[in-house]
């Protein structure tokens, strides 16, 4: 039997081998923690980045949260909760690059580590935004800073947007091998492309930075369908470019043009063709294109009241002598009274107060003298008015505003009404010695002054006629 001495010695042995295995037990446990390739040691000194745990608590791998670590790390010296923690922990690290400990909420008093009972989060990478020349891209579709390009995307060219956006940055790029796929791909469906609301802009681009070999083939693909693409509110565009492509080629001009010969007289009638009209006078010879003139003449009523189609007339009456547009400007003064108070007439109107013949603009003159107020309180005829005041002075028209209509000075319905006290602006600002006789008039009605001043649309007209 041992003696006492013997037994302190033997309890002390055995304490002894115990503190070891429990100071051994954590290191062994603490080189199965990893951080992707970086063991994990709380006694390295280092500065690293803090990871915020779900209840706000702190988890630092730096020297001054080592009773953190303590805690968390030697709560358990059990090798299976480690464990369990350590696959844990990284099937966190390979979802989140982050290595957000969010998914965990905390430790109990036995040190088990519990997950969050909420769904699980799905985590995915915002693409970074791309932006060039206004067009915005992601970094989805970069590889090495390039635009990439898929199959997928070249057979999604019409009615995509976004596609044709990339596509059409990718052609302005010097990627010859994407610019000959994107090219290959237009050619089989040009025709589709170019009425498409999207697609047309990737066939004009083509023609904008395409080689001279890919412009005249993508031309030779359309040209047998032009009267088709210049009727439509899309490819019509397109047809423009065909246009700016050949003016310089005189035989290919005169093909297009007895391509669409046939045709002129319907597309002069249509709001599409006749912005076709208007491109080949910009861009072609005037001769080339006297042969439309006889059939303008036949479609005046309906060009005038267009968009394209009074832009059409202007051009005509610019760049032709009087003899041969003299019978325009005869139809245009039987239906003048007309086209000042038009949406789009009213231009013409205008162009000819400005630059057309002596006879034509006293006839239009007279016009506006006799509709002065009914001009003047129109949104398109004012314009006519403005034109005239601008170019004849008001003289002509002092008279008239000093006049009474229904009771009333005609200058206060105009400096009360929405479009009306714009002519009176203008008369009043023009400075004319004409305006002494409107001066003495206004001197003796100071209350309608007031009363002008005192309306919805009159408050600048009261103030100028104050500084009269």
């Amino acid at each position: 039997m041992a003696s006492q001495s013997e037994e302190k010695d033997l309890i002390g042995s055995i304490l002894s081998d115990q503190d070891e295995k429990q100071e051994i037990i954590p290191k062994k446990a603490r080189k199965n923690l990893s951080l992707k390739s970086k063991e994990f040691d709380p006694q390295i000194q280092s500065k690293q980045q803090e990871f915020q745990t779900s209840n706000a608590s702190i988890l630092s791998t730096g020297y001054q949260s080592h009773q953190k670590q303590r805690i968390f790390f030697q709560t358990q010296t059990s090798i299976e909760i480690q464990s369990q923690f350590s696959s844990a922990f990284q099937q966190t690290a390979d979802q989140d690059n982050t290595c957000s400990f969010d998914n965990f909420q905390s430790f109990d008093s036995f040190g088990q580590l519990h997950r969050k009972q909420s769904t699980k989060k799905h985590y995915t990478m915002q693409p970074i935004g791309y932006q060039n020349q206004s067009l915005e891209f992601t970094s989805d579709q970069c590889i090495d800073g390039k635009l990439s390009l898929s199959q997928s995307d070249l057979e999604q060219i019409c009615g995509n947007q976004l596609i044709n956006r990339k596509i059409q940055n990718i052609l302005d790029s010097n990627d010859i091998n994407s610019k000959r796929l994107i090219f290959n791909q237009i050619e089989k469906i040009c025709l589709k492309a170019s009425k498409d609301m999207f697609g047309n802009y990737t066939v004009q681009k083509i023609f904008d930075v395409g080689s001279q070999d890919q412009k005249q083939r993508m031309y030779n693909l359309l040209i047998n369908h032009i009267f088709d693409l210049s009727k439509n509110q899309y490819a019509c565009r397109v047809v423009q470019k065909m246009i700016e492509f050949i003016k310089e080629y005189p035989e290919q001009l005169e093909i297009f043009l007895q391509i669409l010969h046939p045709q002129m007289n319907l597309l002069l009638n249509d709001s599409n063709g006749n912005y076709v009209i208007l491109s080949c006078f910009e861009l072609f010879n005037k001769n080339q294109l006297i042969f439309i003139i006889p059939l303008i003449e036949d479609s005046l009523q309906y060009m005038s009241k267009q968009t394209y189609g009074c832009r059409v007339i202007q051009r005509v009456l610019e760049q032709y002598p009087l003899e041969q547009t003299q019978r325009i400007l005869d139809i245009l003064m039987t239906i003048a009274s007309q086209l000042c108070y038009q949406e789009f007439g009213n231009y013409i109107i205008q162009y000819l107060l400005r630059s057309g013949p002596q006879k034509e603009k006293q006839i239009i003159c007279q016009i506006i003298k006799d509709n002065f107020e009914q001009l003047s309180i129109n949104k398109f005829g004012s314009n006519t008015v403005e034109k005239y005041i601008d170019i004849m002075g008001p003289n002509q028209i002092i008279k008239i505003l000093c006049s009474i209509s229904n009771d009333q000075f005609v200058f206060y319905n105009l400096s009360t009404n929405a479009y009306g006290n714009y002519v009176m602006k203008k008369v009043l600002i023009s400075g004319d010695p004409s305006l002494q006789y409107l001066k003495s008039l206004l001197k003796q009605y100071p209350d309608l002054i007031q009363r002008i001043k005192n309306s919805d649309f009159g408050q600048r007209v009261g103030l100028i006629m104050d500084a009269l």
